[in-house]
């Protein structure tokens, strides 16, 4: 039951992480758009991966009260996190850092991998509980985003081939799988790492109790007289 647990405090996570950094996206990119429409359109997509990411913080909420509060705070939700996962790249946004028509090729492809990555989700929760059809309602928005940026390309860049749409998902792809073996990666060095933390600070303390600290008390004493040389 810890496992399985274990593996839905993970997914809510870092879905959560993923929602958010993609409604900093489209806010930002609502933010730099200097066509109405886009405007407009950057603000609802905004708008939809705020309340997905509300709608994982609500799961992760739920399945945290029903585990032990060490592995709760394993999974807690923290904002730099959307920067130190890669959510969201520490050089700034994507809107600032690529050409429009790349960073619409991202939504296209991004949308429809969340959608597939939601019908993970959907098997993890079971599609007819309450948390299903919230995956249900998400997986709708994702696929509505993709299509807003398939005409946006249709309308905008007629002569793009299929191919380079590919590629495209090919190269977000990639990017997916490195984010979640980083993630794998690191959950794995915590594993082997945090006993050897524990280890130095046992020998450290075991050290200290052999120490003189007399020296070290200050009290009642003018510390205009303290030796410069003294580390305190």
């Amino acid at each position: 039951m810890k496992n399985q647990y274990d593996r839905y405090l993970n997914v809510m996570t870092e879905t959560a992480y993923a929602e958010h950094g993609s409604a900093l996206e489209m806010l930002t990119a609502c933010k730099n758009a200097d066509k109405q429409g886009l405007c407009f359109g950057y603000f609802h997509h905004a708008k939809d991966e705020y309340n997905h990411t509300e709608t994982f913080l609500s799961l992760l909420s739920k399945y945290g009260k029903k585990v032990s509060p060490e592995l709760a705070r394993k999974y807690r939700f923290s904002i730099q996190g959307i920067i130190n996962k890669g959510y969201v790249s520490s050089k700034g946004y994507l809107i600032e850092t690529m050409k429009i028509k790349d960073f619409i090729a991202y939504v296209y492809t991004n949308e429809l991998l969340a959608k597939e990555s939601f019908e993970g989700i959907l098997k993890l929760v079971k599609p007819n509980t309450n948390e299903g059809k919230a995956i249900k309602q998400i997986m709708t928005d994702e696929l509505r985003h993709h299509g807003l940026a398939e005409k946006y390309f249709l309308k905008y860049y007629p002569r793009l081939q299929p191919w380079q749409l590919r590629a495209y998902r090919l190269r977000e792809t990639i990017k997916n799988k490195g984010r979640k073996l980083y993630d794998k990666n690191l959950r794995f060095l915590d594993k082997i790492l945090s006993p050897l933390y524990k280890l130095m600070a046992y020998i450290a303390a075991s050290i200290s109790n052999f120490l003189d600290l007399k020296e070290f008390d200050r009290k009642g004493k003018n510390l205009m007289e303290v030796s410069p040389k003294s580390i305190i």
